[in-house]
């Protein structure tokens, strides 16, 4: 039987990852089958469009590098379409990955996106638009989502408090902007810090005590 050292329980079946903290698992694998049949169904549906919208990908990148080649003067445009597909992948991949968990979902999207328009802010020889407006908005409007939400299908708060957390932490990132002279348009950056520490104070006066025990629950404190 497998066992988890961080949750202190043994695992039931053949898995190499805890089902509550995704920690790796020490001991022998177990003959016993899993409690939780696997339903292949719905995965062999989504296994098909996946591979499907794969193929596409390839036809369209492939096109456009071809295209690219035989029309050389209008200079090197496959190389977005290429990023755009590999940043439409890219935030596909985190969305299916954290699809079971919408809070943790949101989170891990404005990450991942923020990395991605600075990227292509990059790209297109740095007009700053990713951090004087796209990132500000958008970490304000994760938090709205993700608060929404989280009333709306009636979570607890030990459920997506955390993931307020992180979320309010990236942001508050816009003060490094500002104080570095990054951005160069205030007002969004503001609306978010302000927004962040809205949130912060929220659960500091309201939900501290659970906050700190989500917290220690997660760190296994």
């Amino acid at each position: 039987m497998k066992y988890c050292t961080k949750c202190k329980i043994n695992i039931v079946g053949k898995r190499e990852q805890c089902p509550l903290c995704q920690a790796t698992l020490s001991g022998i694998d177990d003959e016993q089958h899993d409690v939780f049949p696997k339903i292949t169904t719905a995965y062999k549906e989504r296994s098909i469009l996946f591979k499907i919208l794969i193929f596409i990908s390839v036809v369209v990148v492939t096109v456009s590098i071809a295209m690219n080649i035989l029309l050389p003067q209008n200079g090197a445009w496959s190389l977005f379409i290429i990023g755009a597909m590999a940043s439409i992948w890219t935030t596909t991949i985190t969305a299916l990955n954290k699809r079971h968990n919408l809070n943790k979902n949101i989170v891990y999207q404005v990450f991942v996106i923020s990395v991605i328009l600075i990227i292509w802010d990059y790209m297109t020889h740095w007009k700053g638009w990713s951090i004087n407006y796209a990132i500000p908005f958008m970490c304000v409007a994760a938090m709205i989502f993700m608060f929404v939400v989280s009333k709306i299908r009636k979570m607890h708060i030990n459920d997506y408090v955390l993931y307020i957390i992180l979320n309010g932490i990236l942001g508050i990132i816009p003060v490094i902007f500002i104080l570095t002279g990054l951005t160069k348009v205030l007002y969004p950056s503001l609306i978010c810090i302000v927004t962040s520490i809205i949130s912060f104070s929220a659960l500091l006066i309201f939900e501290w005590e659970t906050m700190i025990s989500e917290i220690k629950k997660r760190l296994h404190i």
